[in-house]
């Protein structure tokens, strides 16, 4: 009888070895088999980042080092300035990062990336506004960067962008990268309204600023639906951490630099420790308004106040259907 004991016994645990290898077989083939950037080799193995990359590619390149030559081959030393042919490189990057499967981005490509795109949040702002025609003009499959009297711009298709917004914001830093140069942004765009009397450009400033914040809303709900509790606790808080971070201290005058102000204020109404601290961010525009009407000396009435924020919330959640239909399967 011993035997026989002996025998089940050994018989269930290599039944259970053969149930565990399968599982572990179906878990490669599910996550790793279709995911080509498993080890960075679907990208570096793109025709479009070899050309980016040119003499500095090779084959047996590692994530890392990768990673650091596209950022390298789509910035230069100035903040936000471009050449023509790194706005090229950045468009190549964004069409090649756009076709991964299920948005997935390795690990070590994640903040790089972000870095290099956040440089780029005049040109990604732009196309996520979904009402800019000259860069709708330019997003196209044979379009190219433009150069024009404002500066060096790249372009692609909101549906493109999107999903490698959302790959890159998987890191919740990069997110709160991406975010924050968005962010500045709309705040730039706000401090270009004359107070008195109030243009009438606020109305337009505010959808333009409040359709990209939706889009960044449903990016930051498409990386938490698939986290549990707390993985999703843990991505709010170093996201949160890394917008306080970003604020400038102190915050400066709107005299001397009206966007930094707009922006920084803010971002210093941002709590990490603050549970409900993540939904601030889907008011971004409203506080930018409010900011902009105490600062600029534009004192708009509570009822115009009331009306523009309705209008921001309004477009934020069009911008953020938008943004899920671009994420959708």
């Amino acid at each position: 009888m011993a035997a026989v004991r002996t025998s089940r016994r050994a018989a269930v645990v290599a039944i259970a070895l053969v149930v565990a290898a399968a599982a572990g077989l179906g878990l490669w083939w599910t996550l790793g088999r279709d995911d080509a950037d498993r080890d960075c080799t679907g990208l570096r193995a793109d025709d479009r980042v070899r050309t980016v990359l040119g003499s500095a590619w090779r084959s047996d390149l590692h994530c890392t080092d990768l990673a650091d030559g596209l950022r390298r081959a789509t910035t230069g030393d100035q903040p936000g300035v471009h050449t023509l042919e790194q706005a090229r490189a950045m468009r190549a990057l964004v069409l090649a990062l756009a076709e991964s499967k299920g948005h997935r981005v390795h690990p070590d490509v994640r903040r790089p990336l972000a870095e290099a795109l956040a440089d780029y949040a005049a040109d990604t702002h732009a196309v996520l506004t979904l009402v800019n025609d000259p860069y709708n003009a330019h997003a196209g499959w044979r379009d190219d960067a433009w150069q024009d009297d404002q500066g060096v711009h790249f372009s692609v298709h909101q549906r493109e962008l999107v999903p490698v917004l959302r790959g890159l914001s998987e890191d919740p830093t990069a997110y709160a990268l991406l975010r924050a140069a968005d962010q500045r942004q709309a705040a730039a765009g706000f401090a270009t309204v004359k107070p008195n009397p109030p243009d009438t450009r606020i109305e337009n400033q505010v959808g333009l600023a409040a359709m990209p914040a939706g889009a960044y809303d449903a990016i930051a709900d498409d990386v938490l639906r698939k986290r549990d509790t707390d993985a999703r606790s843990a991505w709010r808080k170093e996201a949160l951490s890394r917008f306080q971070a970003a604020k400038a201290d102190p915050v400066p005058d709107y005299s001397a630099a009206p966007a930094d102000h707009l922006a920084a204020a803010c971002l210093a109404r941002v709590d990490p420790n603050d549970a409900s601290g993540f939904v601030g961010l889907q008011s971004q525009t409203v506080c930018l308004l409010n900011r902009w009407s105490v600062a600029s000396g534009a004192n708009l009435g509570e009822h115009t106040l009331g009306a523009l924020g309705d209008r921001a919330m309004t477009t934020a959640h069009t911008g953020r259907q938008e943004a899920e239909k671009a994420l959708a399967p």
